[in-house]
């Protein structure tokens, strides 16, 4: 009995070791645009935009957050679990409802995956993101058109998180993005006046039912930390630049593909 115990035990620390040591490439930071990490620089100006648009539009509209990311190279690391230490690194998608999605591209390799956060698994398990980058990505990868095949990969990853939340991609970019996004910019500037005007109560206050009466509001409104296992939160503005991941969990669901 002692001795099972005693390969059990060093076959846990083992598994620990191994855990803990298996990735040890270095990875990059995120850029300002966050949704778009063109590190390799194969993405063209035109669709860069539009699909900073799209995942910006996509955010506003579901909180959820779709990357992309090209490198250079993986140095030596799996593709899948490159793809998932930065979504867990960056904290890409919502901490609640670890709503994000990696599209990695890695053009040495060349290999692509997507990779998927635990609470859209449902909508997007492996079998369908295969079907993805079989139908959408691989045929212009094959013939180095990085940039459209990650455009058009990236846009139906997209849709099936709309349709997750029920909603409708908008037919019309720009007109969702200057009604939305300054819809929620409106939101986020009364946010903040409520929430200085609650602590300038709390502060000086000097009768009790103010801070009863406001107590509620400032309950409802503190700030929710956005969390993909990786511990960064969402701090910047929705007028474009400034993202950053709000720390939702990864936990392997996705496809590969080489080409």
């Amino acid at each position: 009995m002692k001795k099972l115990f005693s390969i059990l035990s060093i076959c846990l620390v083992l598994s620990v070791l191994l855990s803990v040591s298996s990735f040890a490439v270095k990875l990059p930071e995120p850029t300002n645009e966050f949704f778009v990490n063109d590190f390799a620089g194969v993405i063209n100006e035109e669709d860069k935009n539009e699909l900073m648009k799209t995942g910006e539009n996509l955010f506003v509209k579901t909180g959820a957050q779709v990357v992309v990311v090209t490198v250079d190279t993986l140095d030596g690391a799996d593709v899948s679990e490159y793809a998932l230490e930065l979504g867990r690194k960056w904290g890409v998608g919502d901490k609640e409802e670890n709503n994000g999605v990696v599209l990695l591209l890695s053009v040495s390799e060349r290999q692509v995956t997507i990779q998927v956060g635990y609470g859209l698994e449902g909508r997007l398990p492996d079998g369908k993101t295969g079907r993805i980058l079989d139908k959408y990505a691989i045929p212009y990868l094959k013939n180095n058109d990085f940039s459209t095949g990650l455009a058009e990969a990236y846009k139906a990853i997209v849709s099936e998180v709309y349709a997750e939340y029920g909603e409708t991609p908008p037919e019309n970019l720009d007109d969702y993005e200057t009604n939305d996004l300054q819809d929620s910019n409106a939101y986020k500037i009364i946010r903040t006046i409520i929430l200085i005007i609650v602590i300038l109560v709390l502060i000086f206050g000097r009768r009790r039912r103010r801070h009863i009466f406001f107590g509620p509001f400032y309950g409802g409104f503190h700030g929710g930390g956005d969390s993909f296992g990786g511990g960064s939160s969402f701090g910047g503005d929705s007028s474009g630049g400034g993202f950053s991941g709000g720390g939702g969990s990864f936990g392997g669901g996705g496809s590969s593909r080489g080409f």
